[in-house]
């Protein structure tokens, strides 16, 4: 063979490496960046789908490049959004700082969500019997007044006559809540499925004073909420989000080992304690497979947070107001509807 055909050849394998190359970075090119705002640092295995969708693949199969961002509480990752300059288009808040910001008049909408009841119980120390003895306490609430785990509080304190004014506010980060109840820094706080388990492994004497899924009945836990703007500037981007984040809700119940997987590698919960939580939670089908926000479930929880006196009557927000409803009814239409089980909703 001629060195002038070897240097043919050897020109063609160049340009067919770049054109290989070139179709590659084009077809990254392709993902649309999505940055989310979590509420805790870490998170609990409850918000774990936009890691199960970043991991499986689910969000670039939907054409999502996700960036996760985790915050200390609700609060923070919403005004993440509302003030972030673009990097955030979607966060994760609990309901009270959303209905809260929807009173106000923000811009807002829910369009979809990782959990309706209320995930979480009050932990106290064992000299606390009834909620009655909460008085003089010290209660932790990371995130500050207004923020999901005070809310919460405020909701346990309600149910026996008690106030805030009744109590001590010891706002800790989130990722301190076990420690600081452990160390007896505090005497009671809203504490997670795997945080309690990881409480009361650590000081057995600790326990549960009341569900607030039993206390607050009605409750709504959180949305995933993004911007007016956002929904005007890119609806088909969104409308992709809500289907890969419903995908990744079917893949947590269907694939339990590579979910609790992700939720050891994520929230940093041992595995013993991801595989109780995970079993818990799916056992009541706390991630929802279908919409999810219907309006029966959005007003009561809307009406929940008037008793808590997030809002006042006279501004809540309507569901019209609180929730974009034709993106989780797209998925519903592609995805097709989960039936034949009690706790798909």
């Amino acid at each position: 063979m001629g060195r002038g055909v070897v240097r043919s050849i050897c020109a063609l394998a160049a340009v067919a490496c770049l054109a290989v190359t070139a179709g590659s970075g084009a077809a990254q090119q392709k993902l649309k960046i999505v940055g989310f705002a979590m509420p805790t640092t870490p998170p609990n295995l409850v918000h774990i789908p936009v890691w199960v969708a970043q991991e499986t693949g689910i969000f670039a199969k939907y054409g999502i490049d996700a960036k996760i961002f985790t915050f200390e509480g609700g609060p923070s990752a919403l005004r993440a959004l509302i003030g972030g300059g673009g990097q955030i288009n979607v966060a994760a808040p609990g309901i009270p700082p959303f209905v809260a910001a929807l009173s106000q008049g923000s811009e807002l909408k829910a369009i979809g969500t990782y959990a309706v009841r209320h995930p979480v119980a009050m932990v106290v120390q064992d000299e606390i019997k009834r909620c009655e003895d909460l008085r003089g306490k010290k209660i932790g609430t990371p995130g500050g007044t207004g923020a999901y785990s005070e809310v919460m509080a405020r909701g346990m304190l309600q149910s026996c006559g008690l106030s805030p004014r009744d109590v001590s506010y010891v706002n800790i980060a989130t990722a301190a809540r076990v420690p600081a109840l452990a160390t007896n820094q505090i005497d009671a706080i809203v504490l997670h499925v795997d945080q309690v388990y990881e409480a009361i492994k650590i000081k057995p004497s600790l326990h549960i004073l009341g569900h607030m899924a039993q206390v607050l009945p009605k409750g709504w836990y959180a949305a995933y909420v993004t911007t007016g703007d956002q929904i005007r500037d890119d609806p088909k981007l969104l409308e992709n989000v809500v289907m890969a984040l419903m995908e990744a809700n079917r893949f947590i119940y269907q694939n339990r080992d590579r979910t609790v997987d992700i939720g050891v590698k994520y929230t940093k919960f041992s595995r013993d304690i991801v595989e109780k939580t995970y079993d818990d939670l799916a056992r009541i089908g706390i991630w929802p497979v279908n919409e999810g926000l219907s309006p029966d479930v959005v007003t009561a929880g809307i009406e929940t947070e008037v008793q808590l006196g997030t809002i006042s009557a006279a501004i809540k927000p309507t569901y019209e107001q609180a929730v974009q409803w034709g993106f989780l009814r797209a998925a519903i239409t592609k995805l097709g509807r989960w039936t034949g089980d009690a706790r798909w909703h």
